[in-house]
């Protein structure tokens, strides 16, 4: 008999808003057994600017490259902490400009049964300002989402 879910996404920004996402799938992945990918959109554009003006190509690339090994490494250090007790998680960095579509185009290529998140539940003009990258998953992922709304 198939299980509801066999493959989570969980997505985190590192905020203690996305602590609960990661609780949550955590309680999922041990109750169906399912396997979990911890994930991180980085779009690495914003760094160019700053960057490119002081140093060469070459440094430019080490400075990106460190910043890519410290989000990887921040992904293990929750991993490790947040989802010691489920049996097969890996972390995905994401390069991509727009974390929604990055998110759903990951969670498509690699089959991704669920896709949990969590909304900073902002409204009104923040939320129009700023945009909500959990509305949008909802709205264009290939497969359902759970949000989990931060009181935070």
């Amino acid at each position: 008999m198939p299980t509801l879910t066999q493959n989570l996404l969980v997505s985190t920004d590192f905020s203690p808003a996305s602590l609960l996402a990661i609780d949550a799938a955590a309680m999922l992945a041990k109750s169906f057994g399912a396997n979990v990918t911890l994930a991180h959109v980085f779009d690495p554009a914003p760094l160019t600017p700053m960057v490119a003006s002081q140093l060469s190509s070459s440094a430019q690339f080490e400075v990106e490259q460190d910043y890519e090994r410290r989000l990887h490494a921040e992904l293990e250090r929750i991993r490790d902490e947040k989802l010691a007790d489920v049996p097969n998680v890996k972390v995905a960095l994401i390069l991509g400009k727009n974390a929604a579509d990055s998110l759903c185009h990951y969670a498509e290529k690699e089959q991704i049964d669920l896709i949990v998140i969590a909304t900073h539940g902002r409204s009104g003009l923040a939320r129009m300002l700023i945009g909500s990258v959990a509305e949008r998953v909802v709205r264009h992922a290939h497969c359902p989402v759970l949000t989990l709304r931060s009181v935070l």
